[in-house]
């Protein structure tokens, strides 16, 4: 059984992966991180957590210089305006519950990251070696990993990019991509030997695994599986540094003159290794934005470390980024959970922004609302499977159970109760409502607790269903004509079934939450009642109810 005592309040650090800003983000961003990761941020702060949600855009990647490449401009322009429009994404349109979006190339950053840089290079972690790099004749270049696109070894997919395939996951080595050719002259290229900074994860495997096999019967069991098959193969040195002119400054006047690499002047830290930072370094320029310790949040026993990402970004979050942590600092904390996500497609196919195969999340809530879209994302949320976003199923789902079976519920009770003038007061449930509602959060909890958003859903949903069938078997629109007593009580303890519902849904629909909230003439929900604790809580709560005189329903069918 579930019990949260009131007395342990846990600091919580919810850190969401970062998104190049490089295009319009698509629908599979926001189920495979954007969501789950604001789901649970809400949820912890409804049980009386302290919570820190971070993350910002990820500017260094090579995805953006591409991208301003193609439109002949800098990449310092293609981040301002497309993480202008994240900015607003995040915020005026799906109300994410950051508390700093940030970006990679703020000054904050860029010195941490110098920071890890030069601790893990004093601690003996980074090395340099000479690598292969693509080279491109033609453009008298070496070319970063994504500017290079070939034919995979591995699965055959041909339109794969040079570091890693988006297809089967694989990671490659510069070499192994068959028939490269350039991103952008589209011309063959070579290999060149070139010098970099590399970590030497092999000297860092026996205390990975050790905190691997620690944590990871919390975790996903295909997350967990892939790690362990990564391990088992045996961790291999990774090049932390690229020919490149965009990205964070190798701290050169930090390192000695000879571990200095040749032309370092002209190469940067890569991506891989600064992103993640990110979470380390945003908790830092919250802190100091916000008078508070990011201590709080990274040293001490009563933590909790959650991190959101697509099921690319594993490797480097189940095992490089607590690896850059434990040398970093032995006594930070590491991660708890690394909740993961598989894919989402779209009517089957892989989202591809090149091949104009994308629905853009403004557009799908500008025209949907909030509530449609968070509602049938966590429904289908790729959790352990790949999942795909179908038009027909959408309507589907939200016709038939969305509006037909919560919002149904929700609007013919108010709309009886008002209608018939029900007085709230001395309010009463049945043993069967008192249990479903004890259970209703229970199960919530347990659910939300080991981020199984679609059980959450689930269970409330069965909520809902339990309010219709008891609408249906009382026949409350014919029982107000015979006996008003009787239709007061039910209307009030189903009422009591939707003061839960209106809790229940906060985390995953906070916008319907609100909305209904001021439908009952109540303030928003600020936490869920303590444990053993709702039944009355609720009750209590009823007594306070002034429904407002024009009452709509909280969802609308999808026509088109």
């Amino acid at each position: 059984m579930f019990i949260m005592t009131g007395t342990m309040k846990k600091k919580v650090l919810i850190g969401v992966a970062w998104p190049y800003v490089n295009g319009d983000l698509h629908v599979g961003h926001l189920a495979g991180y954007l969501l789950p990761a604001d789901i649970a941020a809400r949820y912890h702060r409804l049980i009386g957590n302290d919570v820190l949600m971070v993350s910002g855009s990820d500017c260094f990647g090579t995805p953006i210089t591409l991208e301003a490449d193609k439109k002949g401009v800098g990449p310092a322009e293609i981040v301002a305006e497309y993480h202008a429009k994240d900015v607003e994404l995040f915020g005026d349109i799906l109300n994410l519950s950051y508390d700093l979006y940030t970006l990679t190339n703020h000054e904050n950053h860029i010195k941490v990251t110098q920071d890890f840089f030069i601790k893990m290079m004093e601690e003996g972690y980074i090395f340099i070696d000479t690598q292969k790099q693509y080279y491109s004749t033609s453009e008298n270049k070496f070319l970063p990993d994504r500017y290079v696109v070939g034919t995979c070894p591995y699965c055959g997919f041909n339109d794969c990019r040079s570091d890693q395939c988006d297809t089967c996951g694989k990671l490659l080595g510069h070499g192994e991509l068959k028939n490269p050719v350039s991103n952008i002259s589209k011309e063959k290229v070579g290999i060149k030997d070139t010098q970099h900074y590399f970590v030497d994860w092999p000297k860092m495997q026996g205390v990975i695994k050790s905190y691997v096999d620690s944590v990871s019967r919390t975790w996903r069991g295909w997350v967990a599986q892939e790690t362990q098959g990564w391990l088992k193969e045996g961790l291999k040195a990774r090049a932390i540094t690229r020919d490149l002119d965009w990205g964070v400054p190798i701290p050169a006047d930090r390192i000695p003159a000879e571990k200095l690499l040749e032309n370092h002047e002209n190469k940067r830290i890569y991506v891989w290794f600064d992103a993640v930072i990110g979470y380390f370094s945003a908790s830092v320029l919250w802190a100091s934005q916000n008078n508070r310790d990011w201590k709080e949040f990274w040293y001490g026993d009563n933590l909790k470390h959650y991190y959101f990402m697509g099921k690319d970004n594993l490797v480097f979050h189940t095992i490089f980024w607590p690896g850059q942590l434990m040398s970093y600092d032995k006594k930070l904390h590491l991660p708890d959970v690394p909740v993961i996500n598989m894919f989402l497609n779209y009517e089957g196919k892989q989202f591809s922004k090149s091949r104009g195969w994308t629905l853009p999340i403004k557009d799908m809530v500008e025209k949907y609302g909030n509530d449609a879209i968070r509602f049938y994302l966590t429904l289908i949320m790729p959790e352990n499977r790949d999942a795909s976003f179908s038009y027909a199923d959408f309507k589907e789902k939200n016709n038939g159970i969305l509006v037909a079976n919560l919002g149904n519920f929700i609007h013919r009770v108010l709309s009886l109760a008002k209608k018939n003038d029900v007085v709230f007061a001395d309010t009463a449930v049945s043993k069967n409502t008192r249990e479903l509602i004890e259970d209703a959060y229970e199960k919530s909890k347990v659910f939300l607790d080991k981020f199984e958003f679609r059980n959450y859903l689930n269970e409330i949903l069965e909520v809902a269903a339990y309010g219709n069938s008891f609408v249906d078997k009382y026949k409350l629109w014919d029982l107000v004509k015979s006996d008003e007593i009787a239709f007061g009580k039910l209307v009030r303890e189903l009422c009591v079934v939707i003061l839960c519902l209106r809790d229940l849904i906060t985390p995953v629909m906070p916008h319907a939450s609100e909305k209904l909230s001021e439908c009952l003439g109540l303030e928003p929900v600020a936490d869920w009642p303590k444990h053993g604790k709702e039944v009355g809580s609720l009750i209590f709560a009823v007594d306070l109810i002034n429904l407002v005189d024009d009452l709509k329903p909280l969802f609308r069918k999808i026509e088109e």
